[in-house]
């Protein structure tokens, strides 16, 4: 096979403080046309610095202390000017993370295209891409199409001017299960059409196992171990590898995994709920609109004290849309939503302070929801002064530290600005800040989606101990199966803003009754290349509810929405991605 990407002996170092600090040590690799490499480890690992030297991206004040790096015969560090802005793009392209920060908000989709080069057509790259209807979507603007359709106008982007070499920087996190799915699949089939060779950064080995042939485990700017993906998820060697291979939460997983120092996992059992639990939060027959459109129709649910009660579903299922209208970020068009100490029903401004600091959110990203001007220990300070938990500025202090401590933190933390915080690091920060309220909801919305898999784990850990130790009810959010079989107690099926299952968790992952249910497991990724998928794929469907009911009861509180089997027709078949 012809090799393509050759990195030798590579390491890179930024300057700090008048020294040389390494990122990068002594690193070498080679991937071959039509392969993908898969480069992983944690945050701060070095593999995006070293995916990013294809392109000939160094960050700012780094600079290459040894080795050499050749993509299609050139020495990528050698080029001029010129010759690099034609490596980019010409001969490698990258598909990064969050195509809707890469994407021109003020430019229509069509044009951006073009800018991109190559001589393939807008309407023809639209279409190798599997975008339905691209003459049409080609005139619109990124923020009219869903997250899965800009992930795949940046993939268009990147093949249209036919390079040799794709960069895939993350190109699927946040993006659920089923959109996820199809990104990877049409990644692959343009890599074999092609004859691409890939490189993929990704902390989700899920992702790893799906579509790499080889894999190179980094560790401190250091590869630790490198195998072919089956002999690597197989028989690990190394301990790290072992370790980051535990940690992953899976499907049949019933709690959250314990992972030691040699990568042996143990699970943990989910905390009981007691039956007689009280109430801590009700929904009835919820509507919620946007405009004319609605996002969410009459869905209820219960959560007790001390439960972990999952939402799940595509993007733009109305999931995120419950939490911040049960956050009083929203305002519900219809139905009752009620907590005892009043009615959540209102917009958090006109709730009473006593009943705002009852519920509260944990943001996604913890990056953007801190000021970062402002220590984290400020961050913590202000609600505790706002919902009057501290009454002068000293136990404000106080307090603060002790909560930073609750959340597995060193108290001394406090003084430090985001930056100099870990992700993982800052989501606790974000979990403390929560907690200032002394709440009994916690509406926990995607809050593990970007984190490594050891980091995910120790915040789902924390998570899971603070129901237990605080009496916590808790909403969760997530597009991750695997997470929320290992957390979450019961579970809440949503599609279209629709309730189409719900019950305990075992319940619904043992044995799903609906189609969609099924689909969505379907699509879910295993860390292991040669894993089955844990339901089959279903045929059509159509809603079969009437007037003689709505549901099937499956019994112990699980129970499916009416539907039946279709053979054809558009009733059932899911609306292409993002359009509505």
């Amino acid at each position: 096979m012809t090799t393509v990407v050759s990195v030798n002996s590579l390491s890179v170092a930024y300057r700090s403080g008048g020294r040389d600090v390494p990122v990068v040590h002594d690193v070498s690799l080679e991937v071959a046309k039509g392969r993908t490499l898969a480069l992983v480890g944690e945050s701060g690992s070095g593999k995006s610095t070293v995916a990013a030297t294809l392109l000939g991206h160094l960050r700012h004040g780094s600079r290459i202390t040894d080795g050499s790096v050749h993509v299609d015969g050139q020495d990528v560090f050698a080029l001029s000017a010129r010759e690099l802005r034609r490596l980019r793009g010409g001969t490698v392209a990258m598909v990064a993370q969050n195509a809707g920060h890469a994407l021109t908000p003020t430019m229509r989709i069509g044009a951006q295209i073009e800018e991109a080069g190559g001589e393939v057509p807008v309407i023809d790259l639209l279409d190798q891409v599997r975008l339905p209807r691209p003459a049409e979507l080609a005139r619109r603007y990124p923020h009219e199409l869903s997250g899965g359709q800009q992930q795949r106008v940046a993939i268009a982007m990147a093949i249209a001017a036919r390079p040799k070499v794709l960069v895939l920087d993350e190109p699927t996190t946040g993006l659920d299960v089923v959109t996820q799915r199809s990104v990877l699949d049409l990644i692959a089939a343009l890599r074999d059409e092609l004859g691409l060779a890939a490189v993929l950064v990704s902390h989700d080995l899920g992702v790893v196992a799906h579509m790499a042939d080889e894999v190179c485990v980094l560790k401190s700017g250091r590869i630790v171990e490198s195998a072919p993906t089956r002999t690597l998820f197989a028989q690990p060697q190394d301990p790290y590898t072992r370790r980051l291979l535990a940690s992953v939460p899976r499907l049949d997983d019933a709690g959250l995994a314990i992972v030691d120092e040699l990568g042996e996992r143990t699970v943990r059992s989910k905390a009981s709920v007691p039956a007689d639990a009280p109430v801590a939060v009700s929904a009835q027959a919820v509507t919620i609109d946007y405009g004319s459109t609605r996002a969410v129709h009459g869905v209820g649910f219960e959560v007790r004290r001390g439960e972990i009660l999952a939402l799940v579903g595509e993007s733009g299922s109305g999931k995120s849309t419950l939490a911040w209208t049960l956050a009083g970020l929203r305002t519900p068009s219809g139905g009752t939503l009620r907590h005892d100490e009043g009615d959540l029903a209102r917009p958090a401004g006109k709730r009473p302070l006593t009943l705002r600091r009852r519920v509260q959110l944990v943001f996604q990203n913890a990056d953007t929801s801190l000021n970062p001007r402002r220590s984290v220990g400020d961050a913590v300070r202000r609600p505790l002064r706002f919902f009057g938990t501290a009454p002068d500025r000293a136990q404000a202090a106080e307090q603060a530290r002790r909560l930073i401590a609750d959340v597995r933190l060193d108290p001394a933390f406090a003084d430090r600005l985001p930056a100099q915080l870990s992700g993982g690091q800052r989501q606790r920060i974000g979990i403390a800040r929560a907690l200032a309220g002394e709440p009994d909801v916690l509406i926990a919305d995607e809050i593990t989606t970007a984190l490594d898999v050891s980091v995910q784990a120790e915040v789902l850990r924390l998570l899971d101990d603070l129901r237990r130790e605080r009496d916590l009810a808790c909403l969760f959010i997530s597009h991750d199966l695997a997470v929320v079989r290992g957390i979450a107690d019961r579970v809440v099926v949503l599609r279209h803003g629709v309730v189409v299952e719900e019950g305990p968790t075992e319940a619904v992952f043992t044995a799903p009754g609906h189609p969609y249910t099924r689909r969505l497991m379907a699509a879910a990724l295993e860390p292991d290349p040669d894993a089955a998928p844990p339901a089959d794929e279903t045929a059509d469907w159509a809603d079969d509810t009437d007037t003689t009911g709505m549901w099937t009861d499956q019994g112990a509180g699980h129970r499916v929405r009416r539907w039946r089997p279709v053979t054809s027709g558009p009733l059932n078949t899911p609306v292409a991605e993002g359009v509505s």
